[in-house]
């Protein structure tokens, strides 16, 4: 196994540099740091150099950009899946690591925007996914015969999960090199060995009674919006839609909440004080460093079990936020992973700020798509899963 899954030389892939491109990557960019919403096609042609009736010849608009940035991305992924084989499947991860790397805007792209595809061009965007998901748990499996289905698919999320989560961050690393940490975290994640039983079974379906509602309007409202704005979005969810879910009218959430980004800047409080709170606890039961990163890893693994809603809002709708509370949101999720860099630096002196901040941000993607991802949260060894998956990402060998 260790011979099938070696570490292949890096290679240059060479990108194409038509017009076309360019529009879709700048596209891509744009989409990526300021949100699907708040660009506009004549943005993206005045980035380009261009005018907006020319962008207009090659594509029919925000839409066909949002779905082509995607779809970049994806295709050439699935290419090095399907050209590879269990044999060569360290050049497979060095080929899809490239693609990661030259194109940091994809794991937002397909978390935060792909929703307001329309229903054609998601539904396709969604087939393309899951060919890739399928095509490399397939790969993964032929080479590592020891893996169940379910294991497969595990190890083949979290893997890209690693590849996606420079999209989460602005670390700055020579390019070979942001290639060469995400080709090593991925092999380290494809190479775990997971000790949970899985027996092929279908997980046990998600339980529709979560249990009672607090009876104060207030909280009330949060505990409906939370789901919400999870699954749809806060761009497409209503004041309307959050009182309907309550029993109440649009207005009368008013009452309680003048604004809607109000309403997300309180749901997205919920998130973050029980994390950093979660965090000082970790901390303070810790008696060195090493036991702090356990005590912390384990700390979040459990929060993003069980606020899985809470952590999505937190990954996708912190740009919906005002300016100043989105510094602050900003400046707390700053803190919180500048604790753990410093721990993995106190534990690993060998590595530098820049990869240590690499690491974590791994492992903290793997988490948040885990427990993000219904069939894969349901497993019922995650927990212990994604503590093995996350300790290989961080003592993976720079």
């Amino acid at each position: 196994m260790t011979e099938q899954l070696r570490r292949a030389p890096l290679k240059s892939t060479p990108r194409p540099r038509d017009r076309k491109q360019r529009i879709v990557e700048v596209a891509g960019h744009l989409f990526y740091r300021h949100g699907f919403h708040n660009v506009s096609t004549s943005q993206i042609a005045a980035e380009v150099g261009i005018t907006a009736g020319a962008l207009y010849r090659h594509f029919k608009g925000k839409q066909d950009l949002l779905s082509h940035a995607l779809t970049d991305g994806f295709d050439q992924a699935t290419r090095f899946v399907l050209e590879g084989s269990p044999e060569d499947l360290g050049e497979v991860i060095t080929g899809i690591a490239t693609t990661a790397g030259e194109r940091r805007y994809m794991g937002v792209l397909w978390n935060r925007e792909a929703r307001f595809l329309d229903d054609e061009a998601r539904t396709a965007m969604r087939a393309r996914f899951f060919t890739f998901i399928d095509e490399f748990s397939r790969q993964l499996r032929s080479a590592r015969p020891d893996l169940s289905a379910g294991q497969a698919d595990l190890l083949t999320w979290a893997a890209l999960a690693v590849l996606t989560s420079p999209s989460y961050h602005s670390t700055e690393l020579e390019p070979d090199d942001i290639i060469d940490m995400l080709e090593r975290m991925a092999l380290a994640v494809c190479t775990t060995s997971l000790t949970g039983s899985d027996d092929g079974a279908e997980p046990p379906p998600v339980p529709t009674v979560v249990g009672l509602r607090p009876h104060g309007r207030r909280e009330a409202i949060l505990a409906a919006a939370t789901p919400l704005i999870h699954q749809f979005g806060y761009q497409a969810v209503s004041m309307e839609d959050v009182g309907e879910s309550v029993g109440i009218s649009g207005a009368a959430v008013y009452k309680y909440f003048a604004k809607k980004s109000d309403l997300l800047s309180a749901v997205i409080a919920r998130a973050s004080e029980p994390l950093q709170l979660g965090a000082s606890r970790a901390l303070g039961r810790a008696r060195d460093s090493a036991e702090g990163i356990t005590n912390l890893l384990d700390a979040y693994i459990e929060f993003a079990l069980v606020h899985h809603d809470l952590v999505g809002i937190l990954v996708a709708e912190v740009t919906n936020l005002p300016e100043e509370h989105r510094r602050q949101v900003r400046r707390s999720q700053h803190d919180y992973v500048a604790e753990w860099i410093r721990l993995v630096r106190e534990t690993r002196p060998d590595i530098d700020e820049r990869r240590a901040r690499f690491l974590v941000h791994a492992v903290l993607t793997v988490v948040n798509d885990v427990t993000r991802t219904d069939h894969l949260r349901r497993r019922p060894s995650v927990e212990q899963d994604l503590q093995i998956m996350c300790r290989r990402i961080l003592d993976v060998t720079l």
